[in-house]
């Protein structure tokens, strides 16, 4: 283990400094990651003006929920955004390299490269949450506090270990980059809402097969109240946390066992 964090602070080092040579392209990164963001929140504002609700969460909630999902993308993007490389270092045969070094391949997949440009999904999550949670009809104590921050942990965790699970593919199959876009298309177009709205259909598709509900949804009704919105018992939501270990240990062990499948294109 020790081996294993000190190799972690190397690579994150020579990944930050790489990432702070080109400091006008970091500049205009954060800006535009900012103005996404930005319209993104515009548009709820937009259906929460004309509607005054959305699937009968108050406008505060529905924030709370839009933060939380944009807090546990700022996650993923600063630590396991580089899951989505995976067919270019297979194919390219740069994934030779990791299998050379004394350290793990998975590591170095996640640290090749640092996403300093996530900068602005932080802003944004941190900034909405600062001003909506004290706003929210939420009971706060030590407890909660800590199961928020682990819920946005792992939910950081599920966006990156559905993306490795895709990426982990491409050992065995010519491109899978169709489907990074099907994920990060999925996760920014419903996860921003509650997801009872897309009727009791869709909300148990985007929480059994395709576990979307476990990012924001469950977490924020959790928080807020809400449990009425949820389609099973309310005890369940409280171990939401464990879906997204679970996906990303899982996850980890499927990249590992195909990247045994792994034909250098140089061979």
């Amino acid at each position: 283990m020790a081996d294993l964090i000190r190799d972690f602070r190397i690579l994150l080092r020579v990944a930050w400094l790489t990432e702070l040579e080109h400091k006008a392209n970091l500049f205009i990164s954060v800006i535009g990651a900012l103005a996404f963001n930005a319209g993104q929140l515009l548009f709820i504002g937009v259906l929460l003006h004309a509607f005054g609700s959305i699937g009968g969460w108050t406008p505060a909630e529905v924030i709370v929920l839009f933060g939380i999902r944009m807090a546990s993308h700022s996650v993923y993007a600063f630590f396991f955004r580089r899951t989505i490389d995976v067919d270019l270092v297979v194919h390219t045969g740069e994934f030779d390299r990791y299998l050379l070094r004394p350290t793990s391949p998975f590591l170095q997949l996640l640290m090749r490269r640092f996403n300093l440009q996530q900068i602005g999904d932080v802003i944004i999550a941190g900034v909405i949450l600062a001003l909506v949670l004290p706003r929210a009809s939420i009971t706060w104590h030590p407890l909660l506090v800590l199961w928020l921050a682990l819920a946005i942990a792992a939910g950081g965790m599920l966006e990156g270990g559905l993306q490795l699970a895709r990426g982990a593919l491409a050992f065995r199959l010519r491109n899978t980059q169709s489907l990074t876009g099907l994920i990060d298309a999925v996760f920014g177009t419903y996860g921003n809402f509650p997801l009872q709205i897309f009727g009791p259909v869709g909300a148990v598709l985007f929480t059994a097969p395709l576990p979307l509900a476990f990012v924001a949804w469950i977490p924020a009704a959790m928080v807020t109240g809400r449990v009425d919105s949820l389609w099973f018992p309310a005890w369940l939501g409280w171990l939401s946390p464990a879906v997204g270990v679970a996906c990303m240990a899982a996850s980890i062990a499927f990249f590992t066992r195909q990247s045994r499948h792994y034909s250098s294109p140089g061979s």
